[in-house]
């Protein structure tokens, strides 16, 4: 049956551990049809999106297994196809096999046994019988996102709770719930029960949790996209990001492209009403940044969140945009 699946079974055990519906994905004939013959016949590939970011699940449907050089070699060749990341999913892994493919980096997945994912952001982590729970190496863009809201909206709390705050950002209770487990579980906070509500308290004030919580934290961003479109501004209720939200927030001059963040959603509502959007950059044009999460956290001003533009340029080797965000940082009132 379809729901039994290795593909559907992925799904399903992927969703679980990692909550709500972390993946989305199914078939697409017209995707599949780029892929060689020998990569039709060996697996059953889905597209879609883990947790917000693009991805190809390739589910081996051969007999006897393949090995793990071979599997390697078909994942840089449909990575080469696709452009994001290839997890490969197979009904069961000898701990010889499985090793043999970590030491080679090769992302997979064992449905209801293990998950290697470090370029997503997981780490195999098994637990026999109860069942495997990864742990997150950096968090989910809805644990990031949370966090963020409790640090531009909470300056005085010293106790949260983070369902409270879900709604606002389009998240469900479940998706809250494993946001409060991973937050646990990066010593961000110390768990307050209250009767069966689980809140979070602040552990030290909230520039240590920001300094604590920087590793576990990456860019916001996506992808980029470039367009000449000025209809893109009425269009889409984008704020500015990058250098643009930067020059607004800081002593940093107006950059000459002009930078904005949007959804995924609402940037496919843009291509749906003819908004032309290229992949690489445009002279002139205008660099529509497609986040992780919602960017419009803060209604009373035009920027993104000043922590999502920290995080968004932390890694720019520019000394004057370094120098910004040390401004900015700053200037945030903790």
């Amino acid at each position: 049956m379809l729901e039994n699946s290795l593909p559907s079974q992925t799904v399903r055990y992927l969703n679980h551990v990692l909550g709500g519906e972390a993946l989305r994905a199914g078939a697409d004939k017209k995707k599949m049809a780029q892929f060689p013959y020998f990569l039709q016949d060996t697996y059953e590939v889905w597209f879609g999106e883990l947790l917000g970011q693009p991805v190809t699940l390739a589910c081996v449907k051969v007999s006897p297994p393949l090995a793990p050089e071979q599997i390697e070699q078909h994942t840089k060749r449909m990575r080469a196809l696709v452009h994001t990341p290839v997890i490969i999913a197979l009904p069961s892994l000898s701990p010889g096999e499985r090793k043999q493919l970590i030491a080679r980096g090769v992302a997979f997945v064992v449905p209801d046994r293990q998950l290697f994912a470090p370029q997503m952001g997981f780490i195999l982590s098994e637990r026999f019988g109860a069942g495997p729970r990864p742990k997150a190496i950096s968090a989910s863009p809805a644990t990031q996102a949370l966090l963020v809201w409790f640090l531009n909206h909470h300056p005085v709390t010293q106790t949260w709770h983070p369902s409270v705050d879900a709604t606002a950002l389009g998240y469900t209770e479940m998706t809250a719930s494993r946001a409060v487990q991973e937050l646990l579980q990066f010593g961000l906070f110390e768990l307050d029960l209250r009767g069966r509500a689980r809140h979070l308290k602040l552990i030290g004030d909230r520039r240590e949790l920001w300094e604590k919580a920087k590793p576990y934290l990456r860019t916001p961003v996506m992808r980029t996209l470039w367009t000449y479109d000025l209809r893109i501004f009425d269009m889409l209720d984008t704020r500015w990001a990058g250098e643009s939200a930067l020059a607004r927030l800081t002593m940093v001059n107006e950059p000459q492209q002009q930078v904005i963040a949007t959804t995924a959603d609402a940037a496919q509502s843009a291509k749906t009403a003819n908004v032309f959007f290229e992949p690489r950059e445009l002279a002139d044009g205008i660099a529509v940044q497609v986040w992780r999460y919602e960017p419009r956290m803060q209604d009373i001003t035009i920027n993104v969140d000043p922590l999502s533009l920290w995080l968004s340029l932390r890694d720019n080797r520019d000394d004057r945009i370094q120098m910004a965000l040390d401004e900015l940082e700053e200037k945030f009132p903790w």
